[in-house]
């Protein structure tokens, strides 16, 4: 980082990249995602998460930080979004800035613990309120999130504004994944365990199996435990909600998994700036902040416009697709098409029904030719007491055998298979 001045006069912050740092991060990169491949193959906590995907999702994240293009268009669009809070986000002189070079505007301001440590306890906990709400907002409306904001890259700015710095790393989350995780928090200020188990499956990647009664429980035990009266959660609960995500097999997106990531460093850096501050009970705030805000007169009937637009192709075209489906009940033209074993579940049970059935076979043939083959007197000798006959039937015997325990270990233990 450089400080300049533009011929302009104004003040700006240079930041280079170093010259050699795509080749350590390449080599680095490939180290995690070995070590990924690894951890999904070899364990079923790795299987569960999606280790490949989320070093996938790493990888593409650290290489866009090498680009500073990247960030200055990442600050022009968060600059854009309404503010949150009060932040500030440095504009970027965009003529200026290239893939190895960023100018961007200077903030004004001292690091935010060093410059905060004077102040009230009512001051810091506004602050640390303001910083908070700007997270929120950056994830929950506009899409696009500061993904580590630890002390080191908030200022606070000499107007008593907080002023964020280095977009490189940032988070994306589309609508439907936003919209998931609104539901989610307002299930958990509900105590809602239907409407937490339906919001977490439209966030994660679910199994081909699920036992969704016993998830919809084990949601509710949660809710019991943090959300009971008189209790006051803490952030513990997202531990404890991992846990049950991993148990039962649901892969988190990468996407998400930066949402709770950047959350952890807000948590980190909201309980240095003040003690004692309760994120939790600040989100919940904000969240229904924000649906008092979705339910305005202005909002439902701006949200019922876009609604009746999308859907008005959808009813002209209605009234054709019954005719054509009464027209082909009428001649009897109308067919059903149905995929058979279209779920990936079901072909690998009957392929390893298949696979079974195949070496029980064989393993039955190897016995009786076995048999066989020890009963047959007469032919080359090996020894005294064996024969060439002898010889083969023994080690069909043997193969008979090895394929009889290959199939009683499928039986018995699937996962073997």
């Amino acid at each position: 980082m450089h400080t300049a001045t533009l011929p302009s006069g104004d003040q700006v912050v240079v930041k280079v990249r170093r010259p050699d740092v795509t080749g350590v991060v390449s080599s680095d990169l490939d180290i995690v995602q070995r070590l990924a491949v690894r951890l999904q193959r070899s364990t079923r906590w790795g299987r569960s998460v999606g280790a490949v995907d989320l070093a996938h999702g790493f990888a593409a994240a650290l290489r866009e930080e090498l680009d500073l293009r990247i960030e200055a268009q990442n600050m022009t669009a968060v600059a854009a979004a309404p503010r949150y809070g009060g932040l500030r986000v440095p504009a970027a002189y965009q003529p200026y800035c290239g893939e190895r070079v960023l100018v961007m505007q200077y903030l004004d301001g001292r690091p935010l613990l060093a410059a905060a440590a004077g102040l009230p306890a009512q001051s810091r906990a506004a602050l640390a309120r303001d910083l908070l709400d700007s997270l929120l907002g950056q994830v929950m409306l506009d899409g696009i999130f500061h993904a580590d904001p630890h002390p080191g890259n908030i200022l606070l700015l000499n107007d008593g504004h907080l002023g964020l710095l280095d977009w490189g790393s940032v988070g994306r989350i589309d609508a439907g994944l936003r919209g998931a995780l609104q539901r989610l928090l307002l299930a958990l200020d509900r105590s809602d365990p239907v409407m937490l188990k339906d919001a977490l499956l439209d966030m994660v990647d679910r199994p081909g199996q699920l036992d969704e009664p016993r998830l919809e429980r084990a949601l509710g035990r949660f809710l019991a435990r943090y959300f009971a009266a008189g209790i006051t959660p803490d952030v513990r609960m997202f531990t404890d909600l991992f846990r049950i995500v991993a148990d039962y097999g649901l892969a988190v997106p990468p996407e998400i998994a930066a949402v709770f990531r950047a959350l952890a460093t807000m948590e980190g850096t909201l309980t240095q700036l003040a003690p004692g501050f309760d994120i939790v009970a600040e989100a919940r705030r904000f969240g229904e902040e924000q649906l008092a805000a979705q339910l305005s007169p202005e909002v439902i009937k701006k949200t019922a416009a876009d609604e009746l637009v999308a859907l008005v192709p959808m009813l002209r075209r209605l009234p054709r697709r019954i005719d054509r489906i009464g027209g082909a009940l009428e001649d009897g033209r109308l067919t059903v098409s149905v995929r058979v074993l279209a779920d990936p579940s079901d072909r690998r049970y009957l392929t390893g029904l298949v696979h079974a059935v195949l070496l029980a076979f064989l393993a039955a043939a190897a016995g009786i030719m076995a048999v066989l083959m020890i009963g047959l007197h007469g032919g080359p000798a090996l020894s005294k007491s064996v024969s060439l006959y002898s010889f083969f039937g023994y080690c069909l015997l043997v193969i008979g055998a090895i394929l009889a325990v290959r199939v009683l270990a499928q039986v018995f233990r699937p996962d073997l298979g």
